[in-house]
């Protein structure tokens, strides 16, 4: 399970409604933190207590994932393998390799000031480049280590140096495939039947969830995507590539 859009300005009530179902059925999500927000269409009144609720998720277990920097989006015409299926509202995509690898040290940064450490990382809008790859990758070798919540597989794969452990739906449902699956939620926008249907997919099958981390611990030395994975991947591109075309 992963959880987008944590920050001071977010809608606390929202989120401990989500905190609630999560910990009644002992699921660790992903949770995304913005280090220092300036999206303004978050427009809840800062939660001076933001930052002690992150460090009672850290202490529960949730995977602490470093969200962006500022959310603050721009646009870039999406080109590229890592950007092929996606939106061109982006933070990331289009800039260098120094100068996101300077914004990744400043969210980091940011995170371990308040008492977080961020062991994952995912781009606003799912847009980022091979530039943001390659940052990342340059944060493992200083000691800051990062997967990527994003790609697609039915397991955790390794490209250009950097751990990826897919998301390939965000409504949680049950496949008939086996593999490892994150369900993605944005707790600021869900409504009342969005509660109802999460309480009700974790009645039947919250034992099957693990945390991101704990996942991770286990492929340690993770393969590369797999031919299977190409295959997800390139149809849901195509898929996509369909219907922006009709849009």
């Amino acid at each position: 399970m992963r959880l987008d859009d944590a920050c001071p300005q977010m809608n606390a009530e929202k989120w401990a409604g989500v905190e609630r179902i999560l910990d009644k059925y002992k699921v660790r999500p992903i949770v995304g933190v913005i280090p220092e927000n300036r999206d303004p269409d978050f427009v809840a009144v800062a939660d001076e207590n933001f930052w002690e609720k992150a460090c009672e998720w850290q202490k529960k277990g949730w995977t602490i994932a470093l969200h962006g920097l500022h959310h603050e989006l721009h646009f870039h015409e999406p080109r590229g393998y890592y950007q092929l299926s996606h939106s061109s509202k982006t933070e990331w995509a289009g800039k260098s390799s120094t100068e996101q690898y300077e914004m990744l040290k400043q969210g980091y940064q940011i995170l371990k000031e308040h008492g977080l450490t961020p062991t994952c990382f995912f781009a606003p809008c799912h847009t980022y480049d091979e530039a943001t790859v390659k940052a990342i990758a340059l944060m493992k070798t200083e000691g800051c280590p990062m997967y990527i919540s994003d790609g697609y597989a039915l397991h955790p794969y390794q490209r250009d140096g950097v751990c990826f452990l897919p998301t390939l739906f965000d409504t949680p449902h049950k496949l008939p495939m086996q593999g490892i699956y994150t369900f993605v939620y944005h707790p600021n926008n869900m409504q009342e039947q969005d509660f109802a249907y999460l309480e009700d997919f974790l009645k039947k099958y919250a034992s099957l969830f693990r945390s991101a981390d704990e996942i991770m611990e286990k492929y340690d030395s993770v393969k590369n995507q797999g031919i299977l994975g190409k295959i997800i991947e390139h149809a849901i591109y195509f898929l996509r590539g369909i219907k922006g075309s009709k849009e």
